[in-house]
């Protein structure tokens, strides 16, 4: 709770508001996380991977953040394996976007935003070519919607060391 809380106030004095999401880095998050993470004002989370949103269930209680898993895999899970390299990244990443169902992709600050800008820049340009417009997970968020509950898990997911949380169904 501690790192949590540090982390938020700092957030609070850089940006001059309050956070109103967060994410489990490496989605390395559990019951406990979501447990803690409720005590924020926190609008939702990104704390794992699945398909659709939905309202983490613990001990049978639906919790009141909603959950918008990481639907796509991320740059350092798939460059470098099955052909995928620099050059065909963004054309595999467009592939799997599925209409009407949820596209999550997560851009790392360290990767997208610094190593690779020049490849984001044109995911961004080859998006905007195909209609597809990407939008911050806060829109995604439609205050009528009653998500369903679900629980997480820990599974590994290729291209990353360790397990990691999950959408159980």
């Amino acid at each position: 709770y501690r790192h949590l809380e540090q982390g938020f106030h700092l957030l609070t004095r850089i940006c001059g508001t309050e956070p109103t999401c967060s994410a489990a880095p490496g989605w390395k998050a559990n019951e406990d996380t979501l447990l803690t993470k409720e005590r924020f004002p926190f609008v939702y989370n990104s704390d794992c991977r699945g398909t659709s949103l939905f309202r983490p269930e613990v001990d049978g209680k639906k919790l009141a953040q909603p959950q918008i898993p990481v639907t796509l895999p991320t740059y350092d899970e798939v460059v470098g394996s099955n052909g995928i390299t620099n050059e065909n990244y963004n054309e595999y990443i467009l592939s799997q976007l599925r209409p009407g169902a949820l596209n999550v992709l997560t851009i790392h600050a360290e990767v997208e935003g610094i190593i690779c800008r020049s490849l984001f820049d044109q995911f961004l340009a080859m998006t905007k070519s195909r209609n597809v417009d990407p939008v911050p997970l806060g829109q995604l968020l439609n205050p009528a919607d009653q998500w369903p509950g679900n629980s997480i898990v820990s599974r590994p997911i290729g291209g990353r060391e360790g397990s990691v949380a999950f959408q159980r169904d």
